[in-house]
């Protein structure tokens, strides 16, 4: 989906993030991401200085901790699409959310009751870091036999895929495909999320880019883009 693109130095570029956020805690007050309708006009207008024109509004959808609804997350989108048209930002947004592998999920799909976006109806979805839980596989497979395409987020991140590259080429066999958090492919090498970052990228098997953006004033987020805005603007 990304080109690669190698350096004078040797070293490999990230991919610009392009125009489409894919995941992004933009709501406010539905998750960790902003609390107010003034932190969410903050992401906005983050987004735009860096290019993006779309973005995906991905809430986290967690039974015991963020018990979203998807007539929540609408209801939000289409709240903060207002917001947006009455401050005179130029940005689309689209209802999706973050879904937790948890047998909630597997209820959700059964009920064909998921916020899905592109024409591949993408379903993002979340494990835990260190260990994939039971019923992955499961829930990867009736995604599909839905009709979805399973979309696992930050993929960059998890212990369990950044030491088996077994299990990598197991997920993908499945038809998982990985969401990557752009800021990720700035981290040192002595990171282990950037490290997998940049792995998954020389590999061909980043399909999605997003921010994960929960708070626009985040160090992280400032400083990463602007160094990739320097990097790109040198090449």
């Amino acid at each position: 989906m990304f080109s690669l693109l190698v350096r004078r130095d040797g070293l490999i570029d990230p991919p610009e993030l392009g125009e489409l956020d894919a995941h992004c805690h933009i709501l406010p007050g539905i998750d960790d991401g902003p609390t107010d309708e003034r932190g969410t006009l903050a992401i906005a207008r983050l987004l735009i200085e860096m290019g993006v024109r779309r973005v995906v509004a991905t809430p986290h959808v967690i039974s015991d901790v963020f018990p979203n609804t998807t007539e929540t997350i609408v209801s939000t989108v289409e709240r903060v699409r207002r917001l947006l048209a009455d401050s005179g930002l130029d940005l689309e947004l689209t209802a999706g959310a973050e879904y937790y592998a948890e047998p909630e999920l597997l209820d959700r799909i059964s009920r064909r009751d998921l916020l899905s976006f592109g024409e591949e109806r993408h379903v993002l979805f979340e494990a835990p870091v260190e260990r994939a839980p039971m019923l992955l596989e499961e829930a990867v497979f009736s995604l599909k036999s839905a009709g979805y395409t399973p979309l696992l987020a930050h993929a960059e991140r998890y212990r369990f895929l950044q030491t088996d590259e077994d299990a990598v080429k197991r997920l993908r066999e499945l038809g998982v495909r990985f969401q990557v958090n752009h800021p990720s492919f700035l981290l040192p090498k002595t990171s282990r999320r950037g490290e997998m970052a940049r792995r998954l990228y020389i590999k061909g098997l980043v399909d999605v880019l997003g921010t994960d953006m929960h708070r626009a004033a985040t160090f992280a987020h400032r400083n990463a883009y602007a160094e990739l805005r320097r990097q790109h603007r040198l090449r």
